[in-house]
């Protein structure tokens, strides 16, 4: 039978059908291979990931189109951060929790999550950002791109394929010291900045 049911609206099988059950060596096979070192991400502040296209690819590479499916479990939910008081929220993190099922078998869950900006940014763009953050996190469960969560890993990609620039953003002055890749250069709206000292 299927592994998700009509309960809560379709959203969540409370039996977590297929639970603990290997899969195939042909699909373990494809979940086990080393990251592509090619299509990991350089965040300016150091943190490593890689594209929602990634995992989908190695999702459908293991499983096959319509394999597999990221279900949404309850609705999405903001945390106010922001700093002033009124009605009118100036900044939000959006969470929102999904499950995994792969071949009808339930496999990981977890919350993805997105800061968000009412006033400056789209609430649909806001929501494809917190599935994508949940994706990660599951196929974290499956092995995929799973180096991206080993320290040690992260730590010889940085200093292997990694730098770091003191730039100034020309919009505001700022000054800070971020990352970039070795074969990538600064572009708008950053410059490698000759002054190392700290902005405050």
């Amino acid at each position: 039978s299927s592994g998700i049911n009509a309960e809560y609206g379709g959203v969540l099988d409370t039996r977590f059908e297929g639970i603990g059950q290997p899969f195939s060596k042909e699909i373990t096979g494809v979940l086990s291979q080393p990251i592509d070192e090619s299509a990991v991400i350089l965040a300016r502040d150091g943190t490593l990931k890689v594209s929602e296209e990634y995992y989908t690819e190695v999702l459908n590479k293991a499983f096959g189109f319509g394999g597999w499916t990221l279900v949404p479990v309850g609705e999405i939910k903001d945390l106010d951060l922001s700093d002033g008081g009124g009605d009118q929220k100036e900044f939000v993190v959006l969470i929102r929790e999904y499950s995994l099922y792969c071949h009808e078998r339930f496999v990981s869950q977890a919350f993805g999550e997105t800061p968000f900006y009412p006033n400056k940014q789209y609430y649909s763009e806001a929501t494809e950002r917190i599935k994508a953050s949940a994706l990660a996190r599951c196929c974290k469960d499956l092995g995929i791109a799973s180096e991206l969560w080993n320290k040690r890993w992260a730590e010889s990609y940085r200093l292997k394929h990694g730098v770091q620039d003191w730039v100034e953003n020309v919009t505001n002055g700022r000054k800070n010291n971020l990352w970039r890749k070795k074969d990538e250069e600064w572009s708008w709206p950053y410059k490698k900045s000759t002054n190392f000292k700290k902005a405050f």
